[in-house]
Parts: structure tokens; C-alpha cells; sequence
């Protein structure tokens, strides 16, 4: 058991260390959703399955991605308040903006 699992119920446990392509978690309002997912993101990135720049992690509204890039952050002992960290977590709408002004040409 790694520390990214440490407090997880058997099935959180596995979506944590399932590091085969990508996982869609469906799941009930209060069911530790959100939790399960940064602390798989924290493992990938900790193990350096992924880098910062290959998660895609989309989420409803602002306040949520907030949530959990503070969460992943917290996990792996990042600065809570470094916006650059974990580019791609967000909403649909600021991902792809992100990506536009980028990428847009």
C-alpha cells in the first residue's frame, strides 16, 4: 500500500494504482470522487508514470479545479498557489482556451 492510498475504500485503492491508459470514474455526489482522482494523479506524477503535461484533468467549475490542483499539490508537496503547476486540470472551457492561445495558429 503506498501512501497515495492510505485513507481509500478497495475500489478507490484500485483506480489509484490503475496506471494502464486513461480512467473515467462514475460515482455519486460524496462518494470520494474527487479524491480518488488527485491522489491517482499524485501517484502517476510521483512514480513519473505521467509529467504535469501528459494528465488531462477536466472538471465542472472553477472552484472544483481549484480543489484539486490544491489537493494534487498538498499530496506531493508542491506550492498550493503555483498557477503553472498542473496546466492541463481545469474546466472544458479553460483548457481549451489554454490550449488555443497556445496552440492556435
Amino acid at each position: 500500500m503506498s501512501q497515495f492510498t492510505l485513507g481509500l475504500n478497495a475500489e478507490q485503492q484500485r483506480a489509484v494504482e490503475s496506471t494502464d491508459g486513461p480512467l473515467l470514474i462514475l460515482a455519486g455526489a460524496g462518494s470520494g470522487k474527487t479524491k480518488t482522482l488527485t491522489h491517482r494523479i499524485a501517484h502517476l506524477l510521483d512514480t513519473q508514470l505521467a509529467t504535469q503535461y501528459e494528465i488531462l484533468a477536466v472538471t465542472f467549475t472553477n472552484k472544483a479545479a481549484k480543489e484539486m490542483r490544491e489537493r494534487v499539490a498538498q499530496l506531493l508537496a508542491y506550492r498550493r498557489d503555483d498557477k503553472a503547476f498542473m496546466p492541463y486540470m481545469g474546466t472544458f472551457h479553460g483548457i481549451c482556451v489554454r490550449i488555443l492561445r497556445k496552440d492556435g495558429q
